[in-house]
């Protein structure tokens, strides 16, 4: 395929082939060295791990055993006898929950890259209106199986995919199809497409309204429940607040959580005291998340936490465009239930970790100022911690999103979304603080193993499925032609 370029230089050959062969060299070799068991009924034991298991009542193990079975976890304790089990060495590794990704548009991992110095009016003037709204279902599909491996790369185990680019049953289908080959678990969170000039919304939504409802009681409830259903909308901050009410009591009409963004600063239309005007209106509950929501008056976040309302907050994105501080420290002080996310592949990834530590960072900094001004020194012990920062992406993201019954914690019961992160390596050795050394130091080259409800998706330090540096270089192509196609406008 020839070079392609345009004015914001979107699409050179040699930019790509970077891209895609650092990606597939650090995160899908082309030869495994592991498989997952031949047997999914075959017990897995992790043997000897540093245990983080996020679960109070379990607690920290320098030295625990996992066992396995049929995808649940079913003990955790010091020494596990398993007889016929598949043994992964856990020496040297420390063992905690898979992260969960509260908030990313996983489709725009086809867009890799391209908002590099995007503010978020370009961003939406190249990325949402010159690529997502060309995505095909086929595009979708390969875009949202290539971003889930990618989150398995980095430690991630569930995602809340806000599918933008869902703009018909068709779209949908196949983001539940790639979502499922890339193995992980998910909440697909179907959009209610925009509707043209003229067009008639009740049947547009109507007809997107009836397709989830049969995937809900089809296709999905047939998944085992790796993969979720929720619906997603632009929302009263994008648009006059009745038509968006109106929005939002019809896709109530599924039975699944909505999520819309709001509160930031950066929103042309946000309203003040929002919160409390979904709650007048009914809408305002538990099966409600408001995503971003840096700059909502301070007493709405108790309402909002009252009502059981949950919490998305993206903090590297929301930093750079202009959203406004995170939000999620102040929301988990009043009570709601939080999780942190990545937001857009087209500006940052690299899993959780990074976005840890800027959200850390920008707290500790927030912090200092204060106290520097009112007491010209800050505290000796810093009030934000390692092990609180990896709660908010374990245990913490799955109460954000509804599944802290099922994941984020290693816990008997649970399903077996587990991963090890190796403390032998350059950035990880010595250990002093285990959940420092992996909020800190490590990175995704250092997660070894990864297991999502308990079949191993990485180990080794490598990616299981053998298809995948094939599939890396079908979105190479693909984000090549999508890049010429958006240059001429």
């Amino acid at each position: 395929m020839n070079d392609v370029s345009d004015a914001t230089g979107l699409g050179r050959r040699a930019i790509f082939a970077a891209a895609a062969g650092a990606a597939t060299l650090s995160a899908v070799p082309a030869a495994p060295r592991a498989q997952p068991a031949a047997d999914p009924a075959r017990p897995i034991l992790i043997r000897g791990a540093h245990v983080l298991s996020m679960d109070s009542q379990v607690g920290d193990m320098p030295l625990g055993d996992i066992l396995i079975e049929r995808g649940t976890i079913r003990a955790v304790a010091p020494n596990i006898e398993a007889a016929g089990a598949q043994v992964i060495d856990g020496a040297g590794r420390i063992a905690m929950p898979g992260m969960v990704n509260g908030h990313i548009h996983l489709a725009q991992t086809m867009q890799r890259g391209l908002s590099t110095e995007h503010s978020f009016v370009g961003y939406f003037q190249t990325i949402v209106l010159r690529h997502s709204n060309r995505m095909t279902p086929a595009d979708v599909k390969l875009a949202d199986q290539a971003g889930g491996l990618e989150q398995i790369a980095s430690g991630v185990t569930t995602v809340m995919d806000w599918s933008r680019e869902t703009m018909s049953p068709d779209h949908a289908d196949a983001a539940i199809e790639g979502l499922d080959a890339a193995g992980i678990r998910a909440v697909l969170a179907y959009t209610a497409p925009p509707i043209p000039q003229g067009g008639d919304a009740a049947a547009i939504h109507g007809r997107m309204v009836d397709h989830a409802k049969a995937l809900k009681a089809g296709r999905l409830a047939a998944s085992d429940g790796l993969i979720q259903l929720w619906t997603c909308l632009q929302g009263p901050d994008f648009t006059p607040l009745e038509p968006a009410l109106v929005d939002m009591r019809r896709l109530a009409e599924i039975g699944v959580p909505i999520a819309i963004h709001t509160g930031a600063s950066i929103y042309a239309n946000r309203k003040p005291r929002l919160l409390a005007q979904l709650d007048a209106a009914g809408l305002l509950n538990d099966r409600l998340q408001i995503v971003h929501a840096n700059n909502h008056e301070d007493d709405e976040y108790k309402l909002a936490a009252d009502k059981g309302v949950m919490l998305a907050s993206t903090p590297e994105v929301e930093l750079r465009m202009g959203h406004g501080h995170p939000s999620f420290f102040k929301a988990a002080a009043a009570g709601m239930r939080v999780s942190v996310g990545t937001d857009i592949p087209s500006m940052v990834g690299g899993g959780l970790l990074p976005q840890l530590r800027v959200a850390m960072a920008a707290e500790l900094h927030r912090l200092n100022l204060i106290a520097i001004a009112a007491t010209r020194t800050v505290a000796q012990t810093p009030p934000v911690t390692a092990r609180q920062m990896l709660e908010f992406a374990t245990i913490g993201g799955a109460r954000g999103l509804g599944l802290d019954r099922v994941t984020g914690s290693i816990t008997p019961g649970k399903r077996a979304d587990i991963i090890l992160v190796r403390t032998d390596q350059p950035l990880t050795t010595p250990v002093s603080d285990p959940a420092g050394l992996v909020l800190l130091q490590a990175s995704a080259g250092d997660i070894e193993t990864v297991i999502v409800d308990g079949r191993i998706r990485k180990q080794g330090g490598r990616l299981s499925d053998e298809g995948a540096p094939a599939l890396f270089r079908r979105l190479q192509d693909r984000a090549e032609e999508m890049a010429a196609a958006a240059s001429r406008g």
